[in-house]
């Protein structure tokens, strides 16, 4: 199993927005990719809450061949779509982390 994880740094005025359109619109439209077998939304909590609010959504993959068809044909055009919403207000990286072991 392999997670495409995108870490974003939020602008504080916009966190409950940000928030509302993720559950409500990206993660669904993700979903309906087909590519993602589920996606979680993670809040990363730092020791300083001054700071602007930072989250993690992790997006499940089966394969990695499958994180490099969704890369080729999709990321760009969803990326741009949160570019569009928020602009320079929402700062994102991302990470492939692949699954070595699951503990339960």
């Amino acid at each position: 199993m392999i997670y495409y994880n995108v870490t974003s740094r939020l602008d504080r005025s916009i966190e409950a927005e940000w928030i509302n359109w993720m559950q409500e619109k990206h993660i669904p439209e993700m979903l309906n990719t087909k590519y993602f077998a589920e996606v979680k939304l993670l809040k990363i909590d730092f020791d300083d809450k001054e700071d602007n609010p930072t989250y993690a959504t992790q997006y499940l993959l089966a394969s990695e061949t499958l994180l490099e068809s969704y890369i080729e044909n999709k990321d760009d055009i969803l990326k741009n779509k949160i570019i569009e919403k928020f602009g320079e207000r929402v700062l994102s990286f991302n990470t492939k982390l692949e699954v070595i072991s699951e503990h339960k």
